[in-house]
């Protein structure tokens, strides 16, 4: 950087329009210094770092920026332990850009840990000196004080798939409570401090976005991690507790109405009672207990009110097909596809859930993309015609040949069916 230069430092309250403040001061700063051309890419990228730093960490944030006619370099501290790790979620997210976009706009950028104190995230535009002296998105390795959780028979695809949807859950809840609650920001930032140690800690699996592929690639046991261990800092064991207190508000919330994110599966809320459960009661000095998914073939506590509906009668009769709800439980089953799979009367196939017919290694597969097109649109197996094995009445298997297409009964209802194709 030149000679002379304008630096200013300020410290921002963990509120919403810090980042606000944060883009005002570097526009001002920038414009005295003469530097103009950076203000929009340093606005976006302030932008983004405070705003994290605000949701993920809680508490104050310190914003120092030093700028010339040639280059800017601004630095965020936050009392996180977390490095911000790149969220590589599909293109249809609705979350999880921020560092990919920030790594756009700016030149350089890196972290600096700050043990016992948090970290500070910098970057620079311009003619910069710094180069990125280690990975930004390096993993979480542990110290003092950490709890080792032994994670047994992990399902990978549906961790990722409710860790998206997870992410956009939590921040949305977050706006709908920040006005109402003080402490709303504390305990979304220990909600993601939990959230964020799986993802950094947890495989991604491989994520295939062509239908054959899917098919052949993601089956048991291919898609679970026989074991792994958690590293969970002591101070981080409470937040699970919190984490899943936060979603379980979420969802309900959700089903009210009062979010735009949708709600999920039950066996993606019993995966997550899992893996809670497991670093608070291991914490206790619990045994490890392998996840099981359990839950798979049950009704609903109530029927489905779409069960014995006119809109849904009315699919039924023009074609043979299963109709599921967006809960993936079973509403409607021509006599067809009935007799195909081995029962005698459609009625001992509606209410339950679509996974009774799905074979056992192909299920959390069905879970993880159901759950991928409800947060984000995910369609890779949608409007195509498939054929895979199915489960019938006495255990078998059968292949079928079926397309699923998404069709709206009406301004409430969504549901999904499959046209089979039998000879």
């Amino acid at each position: 950087m030149p000679a002379s230069v304008l630096s200013e430092e300020q410290v921002l309250p963990a509120e919403p329009r810090s980042a606000l403040e944060a883009r005002r001061l570097v526009r001002r700063l920038l414009a005295e210094a003469g530097a103009e051309r950076f203000v929009e890419a340093t606005e976006l990228a302030v932008s983004e770092l405070v705003t994290n730093a605000v949701v993920h960490a809680g508490g104050e944030v310190r914003l120092r920026v030093r700028c010339g006619p040639r280059a800017v370099r601004v630095e965020v501290d936050d009392s996180s332990s977390h490095r911000p790790v790149p969220r590589h979620w599909t293109t249809t997210s609705g979350t999880g850009r921020g560092l990919h976009l920030i790594a756009d706009c700016v030149d350089v950028w890196d972290v600096e840990m700050r043990p016992g104190r948090g970290k500070t995230v910098w970057f620079e535009i311009g003619e910069t000196r710094a180069r990125a002296g280690h990975d930004p998105g390096a993993a979480y390795q542990g110290g003092a004080g950490v709890v080792e959780v032994e994670l047994l028979d992990v399902p990978l695809l549906m961790h990722h798939a409710w860790q998206e949807h997870a992410a956009g859950l939590l921040r949305e809840h977050l706006l709908l409570r920040l006005e109402e609650e003080p402490g709303a920001l504390d305990e979304h930032a220990a909600a993601s401090d939990a959230l964020n140690l799986l993802h950094e800690q947890l495989p991604l699996p491989l994520l295939h976005d062509d239908g054959e592929a899917i098919m052949a690639g993601a089956v048991e046991p291919g898609v679970s991690a026989a074991r792994l261990v958690l590293r969970v800092p002591a101070a981080s064991v409470p937040h699970f507790e919190v984490l899943n207190a936060s979603l379980g508000s979420a969802l309900a919330h959700a089903r009210e109405g009062r979010l735009l994110a949708p709600t999920t599966q039950p066996e993606i809320e019993l995966m997550r009672d899992w893996l809670c459960g497991e670093v608070t009661g291991q914490a206790r000095g619990a045994r490890p207990v392998p996840w099981r998914s359990t839950g798979l073939d049950v009704a609903r506590p109530a029927p489905s009110p779409l069960i014995g509906s006119p809109a849904v009668a009315a699919l039924v009769a023009q074609a043979p097909v299963v109709v599921t709800d967006a809960r993936h439980d079973i509403v409607g089953v021509s006599p067809e596809v009935a007799a195909f799979l081995g029962y005698d009367d459609p009625s001992r196939l509606e209410g339950r859930r679509v996974l009774v017919v799905v074979p056992e290694r192909f299920r959390q597969a069905h879970v993880a993309g159901t759950t991928m097109h409800a947060s984000h649109g995910r369609d890779v197996l949608l409007d195509q015609v498939v054929r895979v094995p199915v489960v019938r009445a006495d255990g078998s298997e059968v292949v079928a040949a079926f397309e699923v297409t998404a069709q709206r009964l009406d301004a409430d209802d969504r549901v999904f069916v499959a046209r089979f194709l039998l000879d």
